[in-house]
């Protein structure tokens, strides 16, 4: 059975007189998995789960604990909640484990552990479906630029807080990609706005930019043809002392796959069966395509060719009177937005 993170303490509530044996948390966003156990920790607890085994599953973790816990009784005779942090993947080991301990006759126990979030080769094994057929599988939200602002919108909405308009436009600005940073700005806000109004003054005084971008994202921006954004992103990473061998090479990955699409198309190919050859994942699909409308198999080669003397430069490669690599970095960026050169 699958429930969302933000209906896992009512679904508990309501079934409590036939509760899963398991609960399989998985996300990337570790704020929003730990709200929903919290949650599933008081709800349990009033319904008598009153003792907490934890383990976490690091190198040399023995899984025989985990269904050894499940057939242990306890000395109390009280209903335990046995905890399991996964902090990377299971393994053969854990995926036997876990698969055992859904075999294990209906006990008083339940079982809940925090992972990654799954991908689709995980989602179709076998240890998976029976996990799913005797448990409750919990998927955390991967919250994108695009949905951030309405997520932002429904936290604050939840701490009983009126914002003026700007403020979930200048907020998002400011903390795009960081949940964490965003939930405490937030909580903070709660203190500061006791009436509980959010101006836009309120948040240029208490606001840092927090936003946490990566060279993917930059990559990203740049695909999707919004130079504004890139020019966001190249400002941050520049700002962190991010080295540009790193920019540039998810810059060039990217151009190659640009260019090994087009070239494609161009030949006849169907764009449905290239994305699928390259691993063009369905998140993804949208902002190449994007970039494919604007760019032709000729001018992808050309930028592959500029991108591969940047490259060899800022490896020491090659040295070629360039100017400043950052600029560079703008400009390639700017290309791949469909721009002939930074204004």
């Amino acid at each position: 059975m699958r429930v969302s993170t933000d209906e896992l303490a009512a679904r508990l509530s309501s079934n409590q007189s036939s509760l899963p044996a398991m609960l399989l948390l998985n996300g990337n966003e570790a704020l929003l998995i730990e709200e929903a156990l919290d949650q599933a920790r008081e709800v349990l607890k009033s319904l008598g789960f009153s003792e907490r085994i934890k383990y976490q599953a690091e190198a040399g973790f023995d899984w025989a604990q985990i269904t050894g816990a499940g057939q242990a009784m306890s000395l109390f005779a009280e209903r335990r909640i046995i905890e399991l942090r996964v902090p990377k993947s299971l393994g053969t080991a854990g995926t036997k484990a876990l698969s055992e301990f859904c075999e294990l006759p209906t006990s008083d126990d339940i079982l809940i552990v925090q992972m990654p979030a799954l991908d689709k080769r995980q989602r179709n094994a076998k240890w998976f479906k029976a996990v799913e057929s005797k448990g409750w599988v919990v998927d955390g939200p991967e919250i994108s630029a695009q949905q951030f602002p309405m997520w932002l919108k429904k936290r604050l909405q939840s701490r009983s807080l009126r914002v003026e308009n700007g403020v979930i436009e200048l907020m998002s600005a400011q903390l795009e990609g960081n949940v964490m940073a965003a939930a405490q700005e937030v909580d903070k806000l709660q203190v500061l706005a006791p009436d509980g109004a959010v101006t836009i003054k309120l948040v240029n005084d208490s606001l840092a930019d927090q936003a946490q971008f990566d060279v993917y994202a930059l990559a990203d921006a740049s695909l999707a043809g919004d130079l504004t954004r890139v020019m966001r992103i190249k400002q941050r990473l520049q700002s962190e002392g991010v080295e540009p061998v790193i920019v540039v090479w998810a810059l060039v990955r990217d151009i190659r796959l640009l260019c090994a699409l087009a070239a494609g198309i161009a030949g006849g190919q169907q764009r449905a069966m290239l994305f699928k050859q390259h691993r063009v994942w369905r998140n993804r699909e949208a902002i190449v395509n994007a970039a494919l409308q604007r760019l032709n198999a000729n001018q992808c080669y050309e930028l592959l060719e500029r991108a591969a003397h940047l490259d060899q430069t800022v490896k020491g490669q090659r040295y070629v009177d360039i100017g400043d690599t950052w600029f560079q970095i703008e400009t390639l960026c700017a290309g791949l937005c469909g721009m002939a050169e930074i204004a």
